[in-house]
């Protein structure tokens, strides 16, 4: 259904609901036995009338992005009646877990983990898109954020939300001052890292502290750098265990990570402070000019704000750039997928509206919580901010678009031995074959 007909058909279930609601005010004794209309008008088992049924959905985001989350879903509310029970909470995933077990899932579970959602698409618990839902706006996606959600011929999720991570944050009054330009190749890069250091700047913040997920922006790096040196096809054979994790290309982009991240003078603290330090603030030294560039996901905006910067003044992004012009533009990233567990209509109806551009559009208007939509169709220029919009642009003109692999890999790998293993090879308590070994016989 093109988003035009899905206009439509919010027009047609909203004129419905009118005239069911005409119907039930002329009398209060007109329901039947049959149920056919209810005491509020609203037909309880009605063709294509959805109003007065609930669905649950149960979501990872919290604050500013859950109320984005509401305002996107308020116009499907007003237009087809449809009531939702929201269950906002980072324990998501647990809670996840235990409703499946207990048989008790939510209608609607926002998944950030593609794999997830392959599981219980292979359990039997996630329900399968049917075909002409998916038809309405499966061409406005890269085909590659459906894959992440695919099971044999069937679709499971609908791409809701997405994150860049292939970005450089830096302070634009430092860079001007210095007469720093934004570099345009790898190259450039490296070149801009020296002359830093000839001018007295440490080139790079870099902090992967993060509790018990401690070492996730050192897998993040290797992505982003696994994409740039050896490109996508290599990238998907690594994801899927078709290469090992101690293969020579593997090891190469480690130590292509670890020549920038050890070399002396290269990263703020040195490589002893990598492991100690918090990424939560690992990249404010760029605000003081204490280290000219900080690579990380355009949520790290959040961090900026929080500390008194002025994102687009005190602090700017740029596109990390490629190595390669074999593999095109590049780009890291997340996000999270809407996976039906109900197939009921008004699930079905909502994962339809989720689906579309006008669902990102409401979300964006409503200018809560740096949403991005990987919606190609949607209208970038609605972004309040500049940053917002160049972040969207470069996630809907990725090609390719590769989805963080830690997050792709079985758990205990992508959310395990890489984490902890990579830690301590950063810190230098095991060498890199020792890491890259461990890894590699954790895998299930």
């Amino acid at each position: 259904m093109t988003n035009h007909r899905w206009k439509a058909l919010l027009s047609l279930l909203f004129a419905l609901s009118l005239v069911a609601a005409a119907c039930g005010s002329d009398g209060d004794d007109a329901a039947s036995d049959d149920g056919a209309a209810s005491d509020d008008g609203a037909s309880s088992d009605g063709d294509g009338d959805l109003s007065g049924q609930t669905i649950s959905i149960l979501t990872p985001e919290t604050g500013a992005e859950f109320e984005g989350f509401q305002a996107g879903m308020q116009p499907f509310i007003d237009a087809t009646g449809v009531e939702i029970s929201y269950n906002s909470t980072r324990d998501a995933t647990t809670e996840l877990t235990l409703g499946v077990e207990g048989g008790n899932p939510p209608e609607i579970a926002i998944i950030p983990q593609p794999g997830r959602t392959i599981q219980f698409a292979e359990s039997g618990d996630a329900i399968a898109i049917p075909s002409d839902i998916l038809s309405g706006f499966q061409d406005e996606y890269d085909p590659y954020w459906f894959e992440l959600a695919t099971v044999g011929d069937n679709v499971y999720g609908v791409p809701l939300k997405g994150d860049v991570k292939s970005l450089v944050w830096y302070n634009p009054a430092v860079w001007a001052e210095n007469g720093y330009e934004v570099p345009e190749t790898f190259d450039e890069l490296t070149a801009l890292a020296d002359q830093m250091n000839a001018d007295g700047i440490t080139p790079w913040c870099i902090g992967i502290g993060s509790g018990d997920a401690t070492g996730w922006p050192f897998s993040d790096w290797m992505e982003d750098m696994m994409l740039r040196i050896h490109g996508p096809e290599v990238y998907d054979q690594w994801v899927d265990h078709e290469i090992p994790f101690n293969d020579p290309k593997v090891k190469e982009v480690a130590e292509f990570v670890s020549d920038i991240w050890f070399t002396e003078g290269n990263v703020l603290g040195g490589r002893d402070a990598i492991a100690a330090t918090g990424f939560q603030e690992a990249g404010l030294p760029v605000l003081s000019g204490e280290c000219g560039m900080h690579r990380q996901a355009n949520f790290y905006a959040a961090q900026f704000v929080d500390n008194g910067g002025v994102v687009g003044e005190d602090v700017d992004v740029f596109y990390l750039p490629t190595i390669s012009d074999d593999f095109g533009t590049v780009v890291l990233g997340a996000g999270v997928h809407a996976v039906p567990f109900s197939d009921d209509a008004a699930t079905m109806a909502a994962i339809e509206w989720m689906g579309s551009a006008d669902f990102a559009n409401t979300r964006i208007e409503a200018d809560k919580g740096g949403f991005l939509s990987p919606n190609t169709a949607h209208d970038t220029s609605l972004y309040s901010a500049d940053l917002d919009r160049t972040f969207a642009e470069i996630l809907v003109s990725a090609d390719p678009f590769r989805f963080d692999a830690s997050d792709l890999m079985p758990g205990e790998v992508g959310a395990g031995t890489w984490w902890s293993g990579g830690t301590d090879y950063v810190s230098g308590a095991i060498e890199l074959d020792s890491f890259l070994d461990t890894v590699e016989n954790s895998w299930p």
